[in-house]
């Protein structure tokens, strides 16, 4: 019994280290992020400078992506006049032939462009290729500073509270920033990688 009242004693203590870890990562500045929208075109968040940007990680065949584009289409419409841009990236295999279907069927409204899971990991602060719950959403203040950051799987985002959620989360970034901070750019831009575009 003590043995087992030991383990588990350990698994909380590590998994209370990994949600304060989590929450000790934010904020944190935004590297200049580039969403590639074709063949040696890119959308740099340093374009952006001075806006809050949402930018949304999805899977352009993932139900739950599908939803959260729904939610990201209603608050481009609602937020655009506050100075809040709205990005999507997909990040399957060929995600770029598939997304002139994907943006035509569920009606998108703003960019939607496709890069290599790798590199947006370094993005997310996560390990490369490490499983993640898509979609994954990262909220970004006018000062280049990550204040939120969206897992598919957490508690407070889903589907049933998700718009309140991203809603109640930009209200209060519009408010103003939590820290100091540079806007996206300020250092050299890390070389985007190039995601294929066609089949091999």
């Amino acid at each position: 019994m003590k043995i087992v009242t030991s383990v588990i004693r350990t698994a909380i203590a590590l998994f209370c280290a990994s949600i304060f870890s989590a929450a000790a990562d934010l904020p944190r500045k935004a590297m200049d992020f580039a969403v590639q929208t074709g063949p040696d075109k890119y959308t740099w968040l340093s374009e952006y400078e001075g806006k809050t940007v949402v930018i949304a990680f999805i899977l352009t065949t993932c139900p739950h992506c599908q939803f959260t584009t729904g939610v990201l289409t209603r608050i481009h419409k609602d937020y655009a006049g506050k100075g809040v841009v709205v990005l999507e990236s997909a990040i399957e295999p060929m995600s770029s032939l598939h997304i002139p279907d994907f943006v035509k069927h569920f009606g998108v409204t703003f960019p939607v462009g496709y890069d290599e899971q790798n590199y947006v990991d370094k993005f997310l602060g996560k390990e490369e290729n490490a499983p993640m719950m898509m979609p994954q959403v990262v909220l970004i203040d006018s000062k280049g500073m990550i204040r939120r950051q969206f897992a598919g799987d957490d508690t407070v985002f889903t589907e049933a509270i998700q718009e309140t959620t991203l809603r109640e989360a930009l209200d209060e970034i519009l408010k103003g920033p939590a820290a100091p901070g540079s806007t996206p750019g300020s250092t050299p831009r890390p070389p985007a990688p190039k995601a294929q575009t066609k089949k091999q």
